[in-house]
């Protein structure tokens, strides 16, 4: 797994790319603690590079919804392969995210 930050004027972004899984699910939840610790509106997470994602990853955003909720933090995650997203939509995850096709599509959410 690899992540990449990039922070922007409206948003903190996340860009995963590999595998979110059991062993590194740590790493993804170490990286959105630090952005939620930002003084930040927006949390972005750059699915493009996102290969595969497991009940652990899954865990890993779960487990951070009430905090950015708290903080009046926005969570948007782009760019899902159709496999990914099949899996956010089978667990019914899509009507607790904003998941939207494209980064562009992210911004517009940011209005």
């Amino acid at each position: 797994m690899q992540i990449a930050i990039e922070q922007e004027a409206h948003a903190y972004i996340l860009r995963l790319k590999g595998e979110l899984d059991a062993s590194t699910c740590l790493e993804v939840d170490k990286e959105m603690e630090v952005a939620i610790g930002k003084p930040i509106e927006q949390l972005w997470i750059d699915c493009e590079g996102l290969s595969y994602i497991s009940s652990a990853g899954l865990g890993v955003l779960i487990s951070h919804l009430g905090t950015l909720e708290a903080r009046q933090i926005n969570l948007v995650l782009y760019g899902m392969s159709d496999h990914v997203k099949n899996v956010f939509e089978l667990l019914g995850l899509h009507l607790l995210m904003t998941i939207v096709p494209s980064k562009q599509d992210a911004a517009l959410q940011a209005k």
